[in-house]
């Protein structure tokens, strides 16, 4: 209770302005989830109608040149345009494109390829640029009770928003969800823009950003820490691209109609955001608050090496289902707070371009790994595929345990374990 208490006066010592911040990018983090929590189970669902998961390692490897194209100009024009007219510039063509496309869909299915690439892509950026402002804003010892609530709310916008694929998407189509863009990221905008009014950064604040895009690069290259940052990334999304091809090989098996299939993405949706709201409302900070950030970090790969495990001996469509929830989950509260975290000691050009590289480019194109490994699988060990996926899932997690043990060695991190 004492702790809960301490929470309670940090936040009765807010100035006005630092209270309508935090409403405003929570609002915003709301809006973001819910739109996503629409548009991925539809565009998830269409995707394997029109091509099944026999395709899926070669969209994500098609997803490298679109990541590095969408980074090279996020990177190039980012210091003209400043973090508002970026966000707007984001959210304006994830809206046209997905409003696009819900025309074109059910004439054009094929062009589903090219919207499952798109849409994890856009959803990325949206979300980097509001943590980049958070970043600039809230320090870092506030960072461990405050992230969470902002997680939370984007928690229960991915709760809110699962329900409509989850009970519409029979009676709607599914590619008529991708209307809905439009009125949530008006929304969105909106509170981005009463949000950076109201925070510590101006279009000034990146004048003295290099313009140059490979610079972004050169950040990471340059610094032990992000390097640790990117490799804890690339950890994270092969693995879960490895059990989202799992999961999918299972229900493309076990429901073959479109809509169904929408209906089940949502409603597990459902429970994956429950599950996330949970953790990032109250876990989160509890894990930081008793076992530290070091023990939280391994904590994480820690629990899905358990999972990995469990399904090895019970291969089933309801234990994929729990490891599959279970790793998207925790990659949207637990992994993703105290990521975010790791950011906090950073200068302005590491959390906003650095940053980009990291959590859209290397978040997205590390799923090209896991689509080489998947290929060779395929090719190689066809009837075998499911179980080395599993065999080379937990090798992963393992060697995640050992670089969270080497990174916590570097100086950034032994002062900021301290701290939190």
């Amino acid at each position: 209770m004492k702790m809960f208490a301490n929470i309670s006066r940090e936040l009765a010592g807010f100035s006005s302005r630092e209270k309508k911040f935090l409403l405003a990018v929570m609002l915003c983090g709301f809006c973001i989830s819910a739109e996503y929590s629409v548009t991925r189970p539809a565009s998830t669902s269409i995707f394997l109608t029109t091509f099944s998961v026999k395709l899926y390692p070669y969209a994500w490897l098609l997803t490298v040149p679109l990541n590095f194209l969408v980074i090279y100009l996020y990177n190039r024009f980012l210091p003209k345009l400043g973090c508002l007219k970026t966000l707007f510039t984001i959210a304006a063509a994830a809206t046209s494109v997905n409003v696009l496309f819900a025309y074109l869909l059910p004439h054009w299915p094929e062009l589903s390829f090219f919207h499952f690439m798109w849409k994890d892509i856009y959803i990325l950026l949206m979300f980097k640029q509001l943590w980049s402002l958070i970043h600039m804003t809230i320090s870092s010892s506030r960072a461990k009770y405050l992230y969470g609530l902002i997680f939370g709310m984007g928690g229960v916008g991915s709760v809110v928003g699962s329900l409509i694929p989850g009970f519409m998407s029979v009676k709607m189509g599914s590619a008529n969800l991708f209307f809905l863009t439009l009125p949530i990221y008006s929304i969105a905008f909106a509170a981005y823009y009463f949000a950076w009014k109201r925070s510590e950064i101006t279009n000034a604040s990146f004048q003295k950003v290099d313009p140059r895009p490979k610079e972004a690069f050169s950040l990471i290259r340059k610094s032990r820490f992000l390097a640790f940052i990117l490799f804890l990334v690339i950890l994270m999304q092969v693995t879960t691209a490895l059990t989202d091809y799992q999961f999918n090989v299972y229900l493309e098996r076990s429901i073959s109609d479109l809509d169904l299939r929408t209906q089940y993405y949502g409603r597990l949706g459902s429970i994956i955001s429950s599950v996330t709201v949970a953790v990032q409302f109250l876990g989160a900070f509890l894990f930081m608050h008793f076992m530290g950030l070091r023990n939280t970090h391994l904590f994480v790969p820690a629990l899905f090496l358990s999972n990995a495990a469990l399904f090895s001996l019970f291969p089933s469509f309801g234990m994929i289902s729990y490891q599959y929830v279970s790793i998207k989950a925790i990659d949207f509260s637990l992994f993703g707070i105290i990521r975010e975290v790791l950011y906090s000691p950073m200068k302005l050009d590491e959390k906003f371009r650095a940053k980009a590289v990291i959590d859209v480019f290397a978040y997205r194109s590390a799923k090209a790994l896991a689509s080489f490994m998947l290929l060779f699988f395929q090719f190689a060990f066809a009837s075998l595929i499911l179980p080395m996926i599993t065999g080379l899932t937990m090798v992963l997690f393992f060697g995640w345990i050992v670089v969270v043990y080497r990174m916590f060695r570097t100086e950034e991190l032994v002062t900021l374990n301290s701290t939190i």
